[in-house]
């Protein structure tokens, strides 16, 4: 590094700022605005014009690590204050390791976004700042892709308090905002660029002075014109007297407690009677949480007459999760993490068994090409994957349930939408994770699977949060984290079906190529 000490480089220094301005922006922050100029600074030391007049040599693995690290170690520093009542072994080293790990893995994706406009940068010199926001949307989909792919946090979780905006992810989905934010970053970028005299060119043509401001207006003001019609649009109620009356219990159970046999009533009793009260402020559907039954019921007769007890005199229909054991043929046992839906007359109408588990959580990953990994144990719950989505219907009202980690993949609730849900419905236990980000976190971005494919979202989860989501992705009657509480809000479908539900990641894909194709065609290497 020629003598200099690291922390006082441009790429340390800009890698921390961006880092930390990202996590900061993050929901549930409301400050989401400071993304738009949170990637200016590592936007600034690797496009620079001065920087490649100069022929400055680029420091990328520091930059790489700075941004990286400062940014995911921030974000999730809530991995080290996992409850003690988790089953995890060896928490004392395995927490800290684990939460290393995983914010290296996800540096790795940073790394590739900036190794690859670096590679750019060496063909275009300044132009290829325009490539960026196309590589930070495509390895944010590698990101989230295959058995270890894990979406978390991101770019467009910063939008989540401008419902206007999240009206973009109903046509290209939340990468879609992810590209406008990341477009913003360079458009101010070229902005405080023309403000000191450097002018990146595109082709033949010279960027005047205010061309990068005047066209960021123009992105925003499109974007607000339209997301503000469609938002008001899909706010309006379909008619009077109708839509379903949900109700969403947080019964704040001690993970102590809950799974421990012999303070069964201690998750009944609370559960039992918020569920009454619901039913009493005009709930037809009552939503449990994630294995808010702690044992499988369907094989427990005493607790299955419990439930019926209480659907039956109350009349109303009851959705919760319960830990479900299926003995196979040949003996074998398979564990599912369900939920299932009993009706006004006690009876159990449908189950849904989870689908896509959380790797080295619920289940150790590539199992199917290495079935030696199941017997490795962290303390993971190792349950078995679910054959195929279910939809649950009440009173003509067809909805979804996605269970846990499957509410930060956009394909699980579009699947479901493709498939008739008229609602989805997201039941987790993040009680694990105690008083801190990481409940806000999972649990708002399910947020964006309702702005994705226009049906209101339910939120139920034990310990909180839980909330519902309206069809344009605003968040109603969001509840405290430890509290003992219900909700209530009547729920009105969508009329209509979003692009995005309809065509998927397409839209999005071909506006990339498109713009792929038209930088390849327009900028010139330089001589």
């Amino acid at each position: 590094m020629q003598g200099s000490r690291f922390w006082a480089t441009p790429e340390f220094l800009a890698g921390i700022t961006s880092g930390l301005l990202l996590s900061i922006a993050g929901a549930p922050s409301p400050v989401g605005f400071l993304a738009y100029g949170a990637l200016v600074p590592v936007l600034l030391v690797l496009f620079h014009p001065r920087n490649l007049r100069e022929a400055r040599p680029l420091r990328l693995k520091l930059l790489i690590l700075s941004f990286g690290l400062s940014h995911h170690l921030s974000e999730l520093y809530w991995l080290l204050q996992l409850d003690p009542a988790a089953t995890m072994k060896y928490r004392w080293l395995f927490l800290p390791m684990g939460l290393v790990l995983l914010a290296l893995y996800m540096t790795v994706f940073d790394g590739i976004v900036f190794w690859v406009s670096a590679k750019l940068r060496q063909h275009y010199h300044e132009q290829a700042i325009w490539w960026f926001p196309i590589i930070w949307v495509v390895v944010e989909w590698l990101e989230g892709s295959g058995e270890l792919g894990f979406p978390w946090m991101r770019l467009a979780m910063t939008q989540l308090h401008y419902v206007p905006i999240l009206q973009v992810a109903g046509i290209f989905g939340e990468l879609g905002i992810s590209w406008l934010v990341a477009v913003t970053n360079v458009l101010l970028a070229l902005t405080w660029l023309s403000l000191r005299g450097e002018f990146p060119r595109l082709g033949r043509a010279v960027l005047y002075r205010w061309w990068a401001l005047v066209a960021l207006l123009l992105l925003y003001g499109v974007t607000l014109v339209y997301g503000t019609h469609t938002m008001q649009a899909l706010e309006t109620p379909v008619g009077p007297g109708e839509g379903l009356r949900v109700g969403v219990i947080q019964g704040n159970v001690s993970l102590m407690d809950k799974f421990d046999p012999a303070r069964r009533d201690s998750t009944f009793i609370p559960f039992t009677k918020l569920s009454e009260e619901a039913a009493d402020d005009g709930a037809r559907l009552v939503v449990w949480p994630e294995t808010a039954v702690p044992l499988d019921v369907l094989r427990a007769p005493r607790y299955l007459m419990r439930l019926q007890d209480l659907v039956v005199r109350k009349k109303i229909y009851l959705l919760t999760g319960f830990p479900e054991r299926e003995v196979k043929s040949d003996g074998s046992l398979l564990r599912y993490n369900s939920s299932l839906l009993m009706d006004d007359a006690g009876a159990v109408r449908a189950r849904y068994r989870k689908m896509h588990l959380l790797p080295f959580g619920e289940r150790m990953p590539f199992q199917r090409v290495f079935p030696f990994l199941g017997k490795v144990d962290f303390g993971q719950a190792e349950w078995d994957p679910g054959p195929e989505r279910t939809i649950f219907e009440v009173d003509g009202y067809r909805f979804a349930n996605l269970i846990c980690f499957e509410s930060i993949f956009s394909g699980p609730s579009r699947d479901a939408v493709r498939k008739g849900a008229e609602i989805l419905v997201n039941m987790s236990n993040d009680g694990w994770f105690g008083n801190t980000l990481g409940p806000y976190q999972h649990g708002l971005m399910g947020v964006m699977r309702s702005a994705e494919n226009r049906v209101p979202t339910v939120r139920c989860s034990n310990n909180g949060i839980c909330f519902f989501v309206l069809a344009s992705g605003r968040v109603v009657d969001q509840t405290r984290l430890q509290e003992r509480t219900y909700i209530v809000r009547t729920l009105h479908p969508s009329s209509t079906s979003s692009p995005y539900t309809k065509w998927g990641g397409l839209p999005l894909a071909l506006f990339l190529l498109f713009q792929a194709i038209t930088l390849a065609f327009v900028s010139r290497r330089p001589q």
